[in-house]
């Protein structure tokens, strides 16, 4: 279905992740009936439905033609920005200096807890070794350029994206946060569940990218309100999202971070179909989410200047502080 992005007909923007969240499993890619119903009843009542996933598109793609959808896709959580709907669409493509990837790939720590990477861009991967998981997710063999190796000699300059498999004894939070503290000027750092029970993915992306900047332009392109932004997501990899939408919703499943910052939570599980309980729900009556979101963004913000007047003190106070240290 086209339409005019110009249109003035009121539009509602879903964004959504995939594994984990509108992905029933993600190795064989089945989606929910229920959201699947719902994700095409949102398109065919003209409104945005948008993935915006740390895939790559090539895996991204059956998904996006089972449903129907016509808009704006992020890949590698927002490195690659495009419209398969829309061959007047430019993409942008976002590139990070291998050197900089090579010298992370490097470190010690983060080294220990690698079993499997990949190198890649948009036509193009080098892989590790093969890992059919890995590949369920990645569809590393569909690439136009795929190379079981990871060949420096032959290694294109300026990939997109880095993905690697840690162990399953991986401590993800303190990976991650050990990644943006120690290389944070480097790149940008993510984690998420390829599937139930099976070892979590990092990915290494530009300086700048993340999945709320993909919203931000979404509503943009669309002339979207802010207001009527629905996020929906369930790992680390998403936070960015719920800094930028105003509805946020988590399914049972998610992260316990992505469900505090969350607007809603779901009782249903990505398996039981949550983003189409959701949307549906939505769709019948949109001003009470929408509502329940300015009311959650309200609380935040209050909650920050109670913070900051909490941390202020008075020259007074200053003093007083000062002279029962020097006592």
């Amino acid at each position: 279905m086209a339409f005019n992005k110009e249109s003035n007909q009121r539009r509602f923007l879903f964004a959504l992740d995939l594994d984990g969240t509108l992905l029933a499993n993600s190795a064989t890619g089945d989606i929910h009936p229920k959201t699947e119903s719902a994700i095409k009843r949102a398109v065919k009542e003209g409104h945005i439905v948008s993935i915006i996933t740390g895939r790559p598109w090539r895996s991204t793609m059956p998904v996006y033609e089972k449903l129907g959808l016509n808009a704006i896709v992020g890949n590698y959580n927002g490195a690659h920005i495009h419209n398969p709907a829309d061959p007047f669409f430019i993409p942008t493509i976002s590139y990070l200096d291998l050197n900089e990837v090579l010298y992370i790939l490097g470190d010690e720590k983060v080294k220990k807890e690698i079993s499997n990477y990949a190198i890649e861009g948009p036509d193009w991967v080098q892989l590790m070794h093969r890992d059919p998981n890995l590949e369920k997710v990645f569809g590393f063999n569909q690439a136009t350029k795929f190379r079981e190796c990871i060949n420096l000699e032959k290694l294109p300059l300026k990939p997109t994206g880095i993905v690697f498999d840690a162990k399953p004894t991986t401590n993800v939070l303190e990976l991650l946060t050990y990644l943006k503290r120690r290389y944070g000027d480097l790149g940008e750092f993510s984690s998420w569940s390829k599937g139930e029970g099976l070892s979590p993915v990092f990915d290494i992306t530009s300086i700048g990218v993340d999945k709320g900047k993909v919203i931000s332009l979404i509503m943009r392109y669309y002339n979207i309100n802010i207001d009527d932004t629905v996020v929906i997501g369930d790992s680390y990899n998403d936070l960015s999202m719920y800094e930028i939408g105003n509805v946020g919703v988590a399914p049972a499943n998610a992260e316990p971070l992505i469900k505090q910052l969350s607007t809603v939570v779901m009782k249903e599980s990505n398996k039981e179909g949550a983003v189409g309980h959701f949307i549906d729900a939505f769709l019948d009556d949109p001003e009470k989410f929408i509502q329940m979101g300015r009311d959650k963004k309200k609380e935040e913000q209050k909650n920050v200047k109670t913070v900051k007047a909490d941390s202020f003190h008075t020259k007074e106070e200053i003093e007083a502080s000062a002279k029962a240290f020097e006592d």
